[in-house]
């Protein structure tokens, strides 16, 4: 089991450099290409499956860059923190493979909710009309990511309770700030 501090801070590292390069990316020309809606435009019930915001273009990045940050972030602990390092027993390329496999978890966890959201009426990237589903969906859309990748890399490796309780407090905060700095620099239309 590695040590909830070192894994901890791992995960979180390297989940927000990925983010914070998925937002540079999703700004790009080069990423329009992949500008597909994932669920093909195609309806359940008269209503989009996921909506027009799921696009290839966050997987195409997400995933890969995900591997590149686990495996920099395990390199950059691995100098600082040397025999001290408390992590997985894992060699580099499977660290890079691991990362691959949290950012696809990372990705795929967020569909459900919108799904969900879809067939609840409510638009791609538009809060909820009454206050408690709005309230929800704010909680879900800060955990969603950070559940999903949790729950993948738990399938490989073992993680700490206590590192998976400060990752969905921290990170889920995190995330929101983020958003709310996005928000402030004209990146993104609403916070939540």
């Amino acid at each position: 089991m590695p040590d909830p501090l070192h894994c901890t801070a791992f995960l979180f590292m390297s989940l927000l450099l990925a983010g914070i390069g998925q937002t540079f990316w999703m700004r790009s020309g080069f990423s329009k290409r992949f500008n597909r809606a994932i669920d093909g435009g195609y309806t359940f019930r008269n209503k989009p499956i996921f909506g027009e915001n799921k696009t290839w273009r966050g997987f195409v990045f997400m995933v890969p860059a995900t591997g590149v940050c686990f495996t920099l972030m395990h390199v950059v602990m691995r100098i600082t923190l040397a025999e001290r390092l408390q992590l997985w027993p894992l060699t580099g390329p499977e660290y890079f493979l691991l990362g691959c496999w949290t950012g696809l978890g990372f990705m795929i966890i967020e569909l459900p909710n919108s799904f969900t959201k879809r067939q609840l009426g409510i638009a791609p990237g538009a809060p909820a009309k009454n206050r408690r589903a709005r309230n929800t969906c704010f909680i879900l859309d800060q955990i969603d990511s950070i559940t999903g990748g949790l729950l993948a890399i738990w399938i490989i490796v073992p993680v700490p309770l206590s590192a998976v309780v400060s990752l969905l407090i921290v990170g889920g905060l995190a995330h929101y700030v983020f958003n709310l700095v996005l928000k402030h620099l004209g990146l993104r239309q609403r916070a939540a």
